[in-house]
């Protein structure tokens, strides 16, 4: 029997760790006797020193042990009695290394329970201990507080709860011990790790204090850069723990302080999860996004490199729930960017490396200012790859579907509480797909309008069928957004009516005055009714809605004609001026200067400037109702001005011109000429629903007019 207990290897099933002092252990364990044969056996008392490279450890006492070929286990609850603290810290080292250890086990063992009279023996034997693999642990970071500088020991502390996740089979109650966490043989924090109270179910919670240490040298800076680029790329890396010196620290056991000194374990990244209960999507942390300045080109000659120029700043503002007090700021960060295509995830143009960095100022805790300065970042094609950045720009226009990834890297430099931190060559790839369902509202009551005014109209060609007009446009800009673009077209449909081409040619627009000259090409329906709706509804204030459109050759720029092509977008414009601030106000030459209506003679006359150049402009026919506070009937006319001559009234050009005296025929309501009656004298503001037959040049023009509140001197 003795034999037989000595031939059998244990093995280690289970272990709790009760508690630990200097000079003992109160452990709970199970020990397996695989090799156990077909006898029962009971050992009464079993008095045990555990030896280790010559060196006594400890000792236990056990009693009433029994094994039997059913139950080959032996469930202890002993206390291991510490004699050699060094040699304890060796032992544990040893183990936690190389997951299985060697001691000299030297017991007196009563033989009684194998028979009555069986003396007590010694066993004397080495046993080769294999330990468990070291149990993979989940851990789960909650309850997060800080980062906050550290005012007593330098750097940065955090701390949370973390949440571990054991097999069932081990469990333990460990005193607070302090870890240096390591990557690359730098320490760059220490941990304080506990009080650890893990229980048999193998979960328990760790109070977990985390300081960051100061940067020292440039090595420990390189080994800080390296963890933040492996952590925003999501690449799994490994940082070793191992115990901090002992002497320290003193909340834990002499020897177990030494063994975790004189011990290592990697920790991998991809083990730690931190809740995200509190996380935002970015785009509600930005606020204030001011744009100073921002300035486009595009042209023929540089058709697959168009530039920007921007300035601008936003506010970041991240939710403090903890408590963060910690300075993180980026000093300097230049993108270093590529265009992927999305379907085949090749670069078709890179983003030219802009002069001046981006930077972010950190304003208060977890409030940022980044700003940009950018005087000219181009984007250059990839030769060959034309194809995909058309591609791009089509869908972008024509689309309104912007798909394609960014990729590249990153130059940064930051100053944080625990220093300066260089990082170059930061790997990032993002991926886009954002579908732009309708145009974004901009809200303009607090910002200044684009003041646009008329200087000249002059036709350059009429037919029966369109009208070839060059319009001087002066813009007075107050915003820091410009443009130059080299030529583009676009033409607006109206209930699905051709009405007008528009397009510039060299257009430069910047910030203060500017004078433009738009192209536009009038396409004339005289015997079509929606060409005289759409005058009556832009003349009544009312929303005209257009479709704006590009068309083959509506621009020398090669992507943009191609993108533009199959470019639609409806929009609807509010031509009321009366309906609030806009983000473009602007005057048309006056053509009405004055009317004048007699009630003796029951006619009306008009003064007429015709401000349009380069064709003979006759006014032919006129028919109009006026009415008094948009519902109160006045009376009405009509004239055909071919009675007085075969093409009717000429309008010579900025000439003033009077009509003839027009018949009237007078409301016969007494409130209709009630308000005439009291008005002689003075001036009557009449909306007057007017339609128009005139010729310009070649060109027939029948419309529709609401002339709102216009002025009419009232004399007997």
């Amino acid at each position: 029997m003795l034999g037989a207990l000595r031939g059998s290897e244990p093995r280690v099933e289970a272990v709790s760790l009760i508690d630990m002092t200097d000079d003992a252990v109160l452990f709970a364990a199970d020990v397996e006797f695989p090799d156990w044969g077909h006898r029962a056996a009971q050992i009464p008392h079993l008095n045990s020193t555990i030896h280790h490279r010559g060196r006594m450890v400890g000792w236990l006492y056990a009693s009433n042990l029994e094994i039997t070929p059913q139950q080959k286990r032996l469930s202890l609850c002993e206390i291991f009695h510490i004699v050699d603290p060094e040699a304890m810290a060796r032992l544990l080292s040893e183990a936690a290394s190389s997951r299985r250890v060697t001691v000299d086990a030297r017991a007196r063992v009563s033989l009684s329970g194998f028979g009555r009279y069986l003396p007590t023996t010694s066993v004397h034997r080495e046993l080769d201990i294999v330990l468990p693999p070291l149990p993979a642990i989940n851990a789960t970071i909650r309850d997060f507080v800080g980062p906050i500088a550290d005012t007593l020991r330098g750097g940065v502390t955090a701390q949370a709860t973390v949440k571990l996740e054991l097999p069932a089979l081990v469990s333990a109650n460990v005193s607070p011990v302090l870890i240096d966490i390591s990557y690359r043989s730098i320490v760059i924090a220490v941990a304080e790790v506990g009080p650890v109270a893990v229980y048999s179910s193998g979960v328990g919670d760790v109070p977990l204090k985390v300081n960051l240490k100061q940067i020292a040298d440039s090595v420990h800076e390189a080994a800080l850069a390296d963890i933040i680029a492996k952590v925003s790329t999501g690449e799994v890396f490994e940082l070793v723990a191992s115990g901090a010196g002992p002497q320290s620290y003193s909340t834990a056991p002499r020897w177990l302080r030494w063994a975790l000194y004189n011990s290592e374990f990697a920790i991998r990244s991809d083990l730690l999860k931190l809740t995200h209960d509190f996380a935002l999507p970015v785009q509600d942390m930005v606020k204030d996004l001011v744009v100073d300045k921002l300035y486009a080109y595009w042209s023929a000659e540089d058709s697959y490199k168009p530039w920007a120029g921007i300035s601008a700043r936003a506010t970041i503002d991240i939710p403090n729930y903890s408590a963060a007090n910690a300075t993180f700021e980026i000093e300097s960060l230049v993108p270093n960017l590529r265009l992927m295509d999305d379907e085949d995830q090749l670069p078709f143009a890179i983003v030219d490396t802009p002069s001046i960095p981006v930077e972010l100022k950190q304003m208060a805790p977890l409030q940022f200012v980044v700003s940009c300065d950018y005087d000219r970042l181009g984007l250059r094609v990839v030769p060959g790859r034309e194809l995909q950045f058309t591609r791009a720009m089509r869908r972008a226009l024509a689309d309104r579907h912007v798909a394609l990834g960014v990729n590249g890297s990153l130059d940064i430099a930051m100053a944080t509480s625990i220093g300066k931190i260089h990082i170059s060559a930061l790997p990032v790839g993002a991926y886009f797909d954002w579908k732009f369902d309708a145009s974004p509202a901009v809200e303009t009551a607090a910002n200044p309008s684009a003041e646009v005014s008329v200087s000249r109209i002059h036709v350059a060609d009429t037919t029966r069928d369109l009208i070839s007009l060059e319009i001087g446009v002066n813009v007075n800009n107050p915003f820091t957004y410009g443009a130059f673009i080299s030529d583009l077209a676009l033409m607006v449909k109206y209930s699905g009516l051709h009405i007008v081409t528009i397009g510039v040619k060299e257009l430069s627009l910047s910030q203060g005055a500017n004078d433009v000259t738009l192209y536009v090409d009038f396409h004339n329906y005289p015997n079509d009714p929606r060409q005289r709706m759409l005058f009556l509804e832009a003349s009544s204030g009312k929303n005209v809605t257009v479709e704006i459109a590009g068309f083959p050759n509506c621009t020398s720029i090669q992507p943009l004609e191609t993108s533009l092509r199959e470019f639609v977008h409806r929009t609807t414009i509010n031509t009321d001026p009366s309906s609030g601030p806009r983000m473009v106000t602007g005057s048309l030459p006056q053509v009405l200067r004055e009317v004048v209506f007699r009630i003796f003679a029951m006619s009306a006359e008009a003064t007429i400037v015709n401000p349009v150049s380069g064709a003979e402009v006759w006014l032919q026919v006129i028919e109009a109702i006026g009415y008094y506070k948009h519902d109160i009937p006045l009376g009405m006319l009509e004239y055909d001005f071919t009675s007085d001559g075969p093409k009717g009234l000429r309008l010579p050009f900025d000439r003033a011109v009077s009509t003839p005296r027009m018949p009237i025929v007078a409301n016969e309501t007494s409130i209709g000429w009630d308000v005439l009656r009291r008005a002689i004298g003075g001036t009557l503001d009449v909306d007057v629903f007017t339609n128009i037959q005139m010729q310009v040049g070649n060109a027939p023009l029948n419309f529709t007019v609401m002339g709102r509140n216009a002025p009419v001197k009232v004399r007997l």
